[in-house]
């Protein structure tokens, strides 16, 4: 005989199961509990369990025709199965799912990792006094919320008050028997429970945390991907390295005193400052077991990851920012340009700091140490690796041009040294080497004589314009001084009649100032206006940035006095530190709204990357922000 429910009550928002079926006992006028049982699991042998229960296949195959509830439906809405598996691996949540729905729920409790949780569940059913007024109003019935059974959460999100033990256990004397609440069973309590207003903001935000987790559906991920999102977080705040060590000490010290021990003692989750063996230690650790929910919350709001974040946006610690980053080889045309894509890091022991090594195409490879703080940090060398073949191009070419070793240093970005070990490298013949030669036979006086310095002027001479063919006499004599001045003293007509013949040239090299600083000044401004209307995190309005965002860095820095109109208006709106401070601060107050977190200054200060103690003259500046 195949036996229906002749009704099933309809489940109010955020009800658990278990109240639906403590409705249907009330009403169906069953005397006994495994009565109702037939009814609903058509067995008397099942069981009342509060948060994951099992058997919903026979319950929904019990329901009354045309009832359009599913077994998926009861499971994510009025059970805690979204909260205990929001952090389970994929497979062993649908484990869970597939358990609940059968027959014999044996073993869920142990996939969830709630039995190896210090976190125990509460001894009492508990309610909100408010919600229970407004669902006495409006359905003139009180119910068991979801929300207000989760151990952890001690205050209602919704009214943000303290929750209330009910007089009805979880773990009841009889397994079969459900128990609805009322007004006889949920009185409120005559005693005060005051905690200090940190532990109560730490409460309401745990509460909405799980009420969020409890009423959305987040793909499921493996545990290394939580490990891999916390690691990426401890590593971009300073507790752990490059290489993904975490300074547990530090952690744990900063992580209480965040919380407070209030606090993390009431959600079951005390830690012992100065012991490696605690539950936070395990989480960062990795180690691949289950965690309770509640901790993983805990420290998803401690290191400043969203729900939405944590589950779907990959997080990577950035120490250098996005690439491309820029090439700082003085010799290549693309000089501070963004084409570096090769960037590896590493982490120095000695300064505990992340270390990247950037390597551009043109062969140039230098040093940073990071975390970039500003903008300006992408232009700084920290060391050079390897100038590679565009800059050894550049050194050849300056060489040959016979300029002086530190003209060539200054041009090549280098100093003398490198490029005499670099010239010597590649076996180029100097100006300088040669005008070591000079000296030397000079400093040997009377016993070289005058024939043969005669011989070697006359021919570094003839070198030079065999070398440099289409130079004039002039441009020849700007290459080698001492040559020239050699031979004009003690050779002139030998120097005359091995010259070039005198070249008359005529070369317009003006440059228009008036309307090169009109077209700089247009781009300039371009350049402003897309800074502070940009979206993104702000970037500090300088002339340097400004000039490297359009290609004229040099230009900007060397002839700014020629350009008045470009000058002047630089000068209105380059920002210093603390303009540049202010305008981070409101850009991460506008993004807090938007992602609806709650406005603090800690939060305020994490969001905008300022530290605290550089920020101690703008407090009540950001304290007004937060309260518009």
């Amino acid at each position: 005989m195949i036996w229906m429910m002749p009704f099933f009550p309809t489940p109010y928002p955020d009800e658990l199961l278990y109240s639906v079926l403590a409705r249907y006992h009330l009403r169906s006028g069953n005397i006994s509990f495994k009565a109702t049982m037939e009814d609903v699991f058509g067995t008397k042998n099942a069981t009342a369990v509060v948060e994951l229960p099992s058997n919903i296949n026979a319950l929904i195959s019990n329901m009354p025709l045309n009832t359009e509830y599913t077994a998926d439906y009861l499971i994510d809405n009025h059970t805690l199965f979204p909260f205990y598996t929001a952090f389970l691996p994929p497979k062993r949540a649908q484990w869970v799912r597939n358990n609940m729905m059968k027959r014999n729920g044996k073993g869920i409790y142990g996939k969830t990792g709630i039995m190896a949780s210090s976190v125990v569940s509460n001894h009492y059913f508990r309610f909100c006094p408010l919600c229970n007024e407004e669902d006495k109003e409006r359905y003139g019935e009180l119910y068991w919320h979801r929300i207000h059974q989760i151990p952890g959460v001690l205050v209602c999100p919704k009214h943000q008050v303290m929750l209330c033990d009910s007089k009805v256990p979880i773990k009841g004397y009889n397994k079969h028997q459900y128990v609805a609440a009322s007004e006889e069973n949920c009185i409120k309590s005559d005693k005060v429970v005051v905690h200090s207003d940190k532990t109560m903001s730490h409460l309401n935000n745990l509460a909405k945390d799980v009420e969020f987790l409890l009423n959305n559906q987040f793909e499921r991920r493996p545990t290394e991907w939580f490990h891999e999102q916390y690691r990426a977080k401890l590593m971009e705040q300073g507790f752990a390295t490059i290489n993904g060590n975490v300074m547990q000490k530090k952690l744990t010290k900063e992580f209480v005193q965040f919380y407070g021990e209030e606090f993390l003692t009431l959600v079951q989750s005390s830690i012992e400052i100065g012991s490696d063996n605690n539950w936070l230690a395990d989480m960062v650790r990795g180690r691949n077991r289950a965690s309770h929910p509640i901790r993983h919350l805990l420290l998803a709001r401690f290191l400043g990851i969203t729900i939405p974040d944590l589950f779907y946006r990959q997080l990577t610690y950035k120490p250098f920012g996005d690439g491309p980053w820029p090439c700082l080889n003085p010799a290549a045309e693309h000089y501070l340009k963004p084409v570096v894509k090769q960037l590896k890091i590493s982490y120095s022991n000695d300064t505990k700091r992340p270390v990247g090594t950037f390597s551009c195409d043109c062969g140039f490879v230098y040093v940073r140490t990071g975390p970039d703080v500003t903008e300006e940090s992408r232009y700084k060398v920290g060391k050079i690796k390897q100038f590679g073949h565009v800059w050894e191009a550049k050194l050849k070419e300056l060489v040959e041009k016979g300029l002086s070793l530190r003209q060539t240093a200054k041009l090549m970005g280098a100093d003398p040294k490198t490029v005499k070990k670099y010239a010597a490298k590649l076996g180029l013949e100097t100006y300088w080497e040669k005008r070591s030669k000079r000296e030397l036979i000079q400093d040997k006086g009377n016993s070289i004589t005058n024939a043969d310095k005669k011989d070697y002027y006359r021919g570094e001479w003839l070198k030079l314009m065999n070398q440099y063919p289409d130079k004039s006499k002039t441009e020849l004599r700007q290459l080698n001084k001492a040559v020239y001045a050699w031979l004009y003293r003690n050779d002139k007509e030998w120097l005359k009649f091995n010259s070039p013949e005198p070249i008359y040239r005529y070369r317009n090299t003006r440059v228009d100032w008036d309307k090169r600083d009109k077209e700089i000044l247009a781009k300039v401004k371009v350049v402003v206006e897309e800074m502070l209307n940009s979206t993104e995190k702000p970037e500090r309005i300088t002339i340097s940035l400004i000039g490297s965002k359009l290609g004229i860095r040099a230009l900007l820095e060397k002839h700014l006095d020629k350009l008045p109109l470009t000058n002047q208006y630089l000068d209105s709106v380059q920002e210093s530190r603390k303009d540049f401070q202010l305008r981070r601060i409101k850009w991460a107050v506008k993004e807090l709204k938007k992602e609806g977190q709650e406005l603090k200054m800690w939060k305020v200060l994490r969001k905008a990357g300022i530290r605290k103690e550089f920020c101690q003259d703008m407090e009540n500046y950001i304290l007004k922000m937060i309260k518009e």
